[in-house]
C-alpha cells in the first residue's frame, strides 16, 4: 500500500482505502487514549465525519470484494506486484500475439506501416488506468460483469480475447492464498517487496 500522506493525492484502490479508514480509526482512538492519560479533554471529532468513517469501512469490509478471500493478490505487499503480474500476462497473452498476426497478414506492406498498424491495434486494445483499477477492485467473475467495465469492448477486444481477460482476471486476482507466477525459478511470494527473497517465502508487510 503506498503512504498516504494526503488520500486525495494518490489513486487507491478499494483495498488500499479499507486500510486507510482502519488505521484512521486506529490513531483517532490513540488519540483520545492519550488525552485521557494526560488529563486532557478529547477533542470531538463531528458526528458525521464519524459516521462517514463507519459507513466506508463497514461497506468495504463487506465479503463482496474479491480481497476479503485473496489475500495473495490483496495483502499490502502483495498489491502492486499483482497488479503489474497481471499487465504482464495480458501482454504476453492479448498484445503479444498481434505481432506474429500483422507479420503474417501485413507481409505486402511497408514494415514501417505494418509497425505503425500493430501500435495502434495494441494502443487500442491496452487497458486504461481507470479499467485496471475497476477490474482490480472487482475482479469479475463473468464475462457481462467485465463488459461493463471495459469501455467499448465489441471495438476492442474479440470474444476470446475477453474470455483471455477472464481468466487472466480469475487467475491473478482470485488466486486465494498466494499470488500465482514465477520470477527466476521462485514464486512470486517468495520475493520481498525490494525483490529480495524473505524468510518463509513471505514478502514484508
Amino acid at each position: 500500500m503506498p503512504e498516504i500522506i494526503d488520500p486525495g493525492t494518490v489513486r487507491l484502490s478499494n483495498a488500499d482505502v479499507l486500510d486507510f479508514l482502519k488505521r484512521k480509526r486506529l490513531l483517532n482512538a490513540q488519540d483520545v487514549a492519550s488525552d485521557k492519560a494526560a488529563g486532557r479533554p478529547p477533542v470531538e471529532l463531528a458526528n458525521n465525519y464519524q459516521r462517514a468513517l463507519r459507513k466506508h469501512e463497514r461497506e468495504l469490509s463487506s465479503r463482496k470484494y474479491p480481497y476479503a478471500d485473496n489475500p495473495g493478490a490483496y495483502k499490502s505487499s502483495n498489491r502492486i506486484r499483482s497488479m503489474a503480474l497481471f499487465a504482464e500476462k495480458l501482454d504476453e497473452r492479448i498484445l503479444g500475439p498481434l505481432e506474429a498476426k500483422h507479420a503474417k497478414h501485413d507481409s505486402d506492406v511497408p514494415k514501417a506501416e505494418m509497425r505503425r498498424r500493430l501500435q495502434r491495434e495494441q494502443d487500442v486494445k491496452g487497458l486504461t488506468e481507470i479499467e485496471h483499477f475497476q477490474i482490480y477492485n472487482l475482479a469479475p467473475q463473468c464475462v457481462e460483469t467485465l463488459q461493463n467495465i471495459v469501455v467499448d469492448w465489441e471495438a476492442r477486444f474479440t470474444a476470446d480475447e475477453m474470455e483471455v481477460l477472464l481468466s487472466t482476471v480469475n487467475e491473478v486476482y482470485r488466486c486465494g492464498a498466494k499470488l500465482p507466477g514465477d520470477v527466476n525459478g521462485m514464486d512470486v511470494d517468495a520475493i520481498g517487496t525490494n525483490g529480495e527473497v524473505t524468510e518463509g517465502g513471505e514478502g514484508s508487510a
